[in-house]
């Protein structure tokens, strides 16, 4: 069978059932097709957060141009990386110029950076307040994806997610000015991408799995998308190939797997944050969990629900990948501030209003720890650090195709908007995992010298991407940080 039927066949599949076009894994006619096959399908996947990437208590890992000579963090704060040294490329150093060099007046801390991690360009307005800041110009994810679509690729331009996103201060530009949204739920995500718009009425001849002609199985569809799925599947397999066969085992299993999670999380009552009504952001949730919505955005989560919610973007964005419904993603765990962040898994309760200064949050949220510095600190830490973790395993359990690993020809990107937990905007560290298919060296720990701005680091990652640019943001801020090549 010629290589475009094979993919029309999986289209043809995918439009019949009315499944999301990120139900089924790249298969090897759709592979080998791609320009990139050879060294793999690159993939960048950005993870954001605010209050510090350690504390002033902790060190960042050694330097070192090899795992054999450079170690980790103290404090055991980075100990879930150790399985993955020769995967990391470290760095200590990058500094956030753009916040301090702009025209205008406003808030110039590590917390106002946020809007600009992405662009390293001066922004489009400067104010007091950090949730009025708009971003100068496109952030490097979605110049990335518009110029892969530019080049032919008809995935998405990115898959922007966000956990317990409750301010406006934003992390993705399209242009100047003009933000791009985060999606804080995961049941969105997986209903848009993955279920589809399956047909709520499956008609089937009489005395089969439907019953009779005509017979509305809809609650049945709801309960399992795949279970509705699975025969059609069947009989689309024996047109492809035994690894074909495999893959889409290997990707329906965990797409199971995401499904019944959301179920078990969609179907427990909500919890009220900080003190108010129950929230939920689920859309189009069964008349069953009638839980109540926010009525503006950004949405929100449950606080509580952080670890969950979290990971299940992480599995769906990494699916995402695995069925080239994106090549980018970009994930932010709460806002520039997470000022009522209560990181309730961490031993961690609301202590009510901070006295010394009710604006900077909860006594016991995450901001106000991250003025501590002291160990709270560093337990809050090692958290982000494995979630880090996590993600880098996920993407080096699914082969590419090449007989790599997905995070092989991809690229993880760890910011923060500051150093520690006192708004320093420069010498911020930054963890990457992956190579993106041979650009980066790994397995190294990289101090980098004063000054060096975070311009190179986006030029970088857009030529590693295969989207070459010179500049990134300001211009003046120069070119490619080209160390992390080697």
């Amino acid at each position: 069978m010629m290589k475009r039927d094979l993919r029309f066949s999986r289209r043809r599949l995918l439009k019949s059932i009315g499944a999301g076009a990120a139900l089924l894994p790249m298969l090897q006619a759709d592979r080998t097709d791609a320009a990139c096959y050879v060294g793999g399908i690159k993939r960048m996947y950005i993870l954001a957060w605010t209050n510090g990437m350690l504390s002033s208590i902790n060190n960042w890992a050694t330097s070192g141009n090899d795992p054999t000579s450079w170690s980790l963090g103290s404090m055991n704060f980075q100990d879930s990386l150790k399985p993955y040294m020769s995967d990391l490329l470290l760095l200590k150093g990058i500094d956030y110029k753009f916040i301090k060099d702009m025209p205008g007046s406003g808030e110039r801390t590590g917390h106002a950076c946020f809007p600009g991690m992405l662009t390293g360009a001066f922004y489009q307005l400067l104010s007091s307040g950090t949730s009025s800041d708009l971003g100068g110009g496109i952030s490097v994810d979605q110049y990335v994806g518009t110029q892969l679509q530019k080049g032919g690729y008809k995935g998405l331009v990115s898959l922007n997610q966000g956990t317990y996103v409750v301010s406006t201060g934003h992390l993705s530009w399209s242009a100047a000015g003009q933000v791009v949204q985060p999606n804080p739920d995961p049941n969105s995500v997986f209903n848009l991408y993955f279920k589809g718009s399956l047909p709520t009425t499956v008609t089937t001849g009489a005395g089969g799995a439907g019953g009779a002609s005509g017979a509305n199985n809809t609650s049945a569809i709801q309960k399992s998308i795949l279970d509705y799925v699975i025969g059609d599947l069947n009989r689309f397999s024996n047109i492809v190939g035994s690894e074909d066969k495999q893959s889409i085992d290997q990707h329906l299993t965990s797409i199971r797997a995401i499904e019944t999670r959301l179920q078990n999380t969609t179907t427990t009552p909500p919890m009220a944050v900080d003190g108010g009504a129950p929230v939920s952001t689920v859309t189009g949730t069964p008349a069953a969990c009638s839980f109540p919505s926010t009525a503006s955005e950004p949405k929100t989560t449950l606080a509580a629900s952080v670890p969950v919610i979290t990971k299940l973007q992480m599995d769906l964005a990494v699916a995402a990948f695995a069925a080239d419904l994106t090549r980018v993603a970009v994930m932010q765990i709460s806002d520039q501030g997470a000022a009522n962040l209560i990181m309730s898994w961490l031993g961690f309760t609301s202590g009510g209003a901070l006295a010394s200064d009710p604006n900077t949050g909860d006594a016991n949220g995450f901001h106000a720890i991250a003025h501590e510095n002291t160990m709270r600190k560093v337990t809050c830490d090692t958290w982000f650090q494995t979630q880090i973790a996590y993600l880098i395993g996920q993407m080096k359990s699914i082969s590419d195709g090449t007989g790599k690993s997905m995070l092989d020809s991809s690229v993880i990107v760890g910011m923060n908007s500051m150093r520690t937990g006192t708004h320093e905007t420069t010498g911020v560290p930054v963890v990457m995992a992956g190579s993106c298919g041979g650009y980066f060296k790994t397995g190294r720990s990289l101090g980098l010298p004063a000054g060096t701005p975070n311009n190179g680091l986006l030029v970088a990652l857009c030529n590693a991407m295969g989207t070459p640019v010179s500049t990134f943001g300001e211009t003046s801020y120069g070119g490619e940080l080209t160390v992390l090549k080697g």
